[in-house]
């Protein structure tokens, strides 16, 4: 992973202005990860995508994860507090590298691959009902399914059982884990537990945006009290730009 400069980071997150998420998210990992093609980038799977998002945020803004949420039993607001280390360690831990795998089950002889970055753009785009959770889910496991057979017979994937599609839901789920990564939460106030997915691509990039409003700010405000460009400021380091701005008042 590069290691991005204040003028990089500003730069990928201009890019990304007025983009869905998912292009938002593969423009600042094409600025991470130069060495990767774009296209290679969009085909990773949810979880080695989100590992690299994990790493990426940890070099950009460090370890320590803040964020709140709402107690759906009583409306309390709580912060939790998680380590990216973490889930990179999980994450790794329960990494899949291959490109395809098989599953037999009822009968059916199904290979599929993971879903990735390009699998969910398109679903959202064009499914019929995005509101319909269920549907969206079967959407993109069929553009997932490269083959189906029955007893040697090829089928498609509205051919197939109820059961088979539970079961290669669930295969990939346990195949690309950190996809999904959820945290068990307890209110302090009525005591409830739940559980609250933890979506790496979006706190990312609010965090991304957030630092991009304050750093042209710093820009707007060293410019006007120094005349220096916005190069000569971005060079600067962090703690450089804040004591300048201390001497602004």
């Amino acid at each position: 992973m590069k290691a991005l400069g204040s003028g990089e980071l500003l730069n990928a997150w201009e890019q990304g202005l007025n983009k869905p998420l998912l292009t938002r998210i593969l423009i600042l990992l094409a600025a991470a990860y130069p060495e990767i093609q774009a296209d290679a980038l969009a085909k990773l799977s949810i979880g080695q995508r989100d590992l690299r998002l994990l790493q990426l945020r940890t070099h950009l803004f460090g370890q320590r994860l803040l964020n709140t949420a709402v107690c759906p039993q009583c409306g309390e607001r709580i912060e939790w507090e998680s380590n990216t280390r973490d889930f990179i360690r999980e994450t790794e831990e329960n990494s899949t590298i291959a490109d395809e795998f098989n599953l037999n089950a009822d009968n059916y002889a199904l290979r599929f691959r993971l879903p990735n970055s390009l699998d969910i753009t398109t679903v959202i785009n064009t499914s019929p009902d995005n509101h319909n959770a269920e549907k969206m889910q079967q959407h993109l496991l069929s553009r997932c399914l490269l083959n189906a057979e029955q007893s040697g017979k090829s089928c498609d994937f509205d051919q197939l059982p109820d059961s088979v599609i539970r079961k290669l839901s669930q295969q990939v789920e346990q195949l690309d884990s950190c996809a999904d990564i959820r945290i068990l939460l307890n209110c302090s106030e009525c005591s409830h537990s739940w559980t609250v997915l933890f979506d790496i691509a979006g706190f990312l990039w609010t965090e991304v945006n957030e630092w991009a409003q304050q750093i042209l700010q710093t820009v707007y405000k060293l410019a006007s009290g120094y005349g220096w460009s916005e190069q000569e400021i971005l060079r600067l380091s962090p703690v450089r730009r804040q004591l300048y701005l201390g001497m602004l008042g």
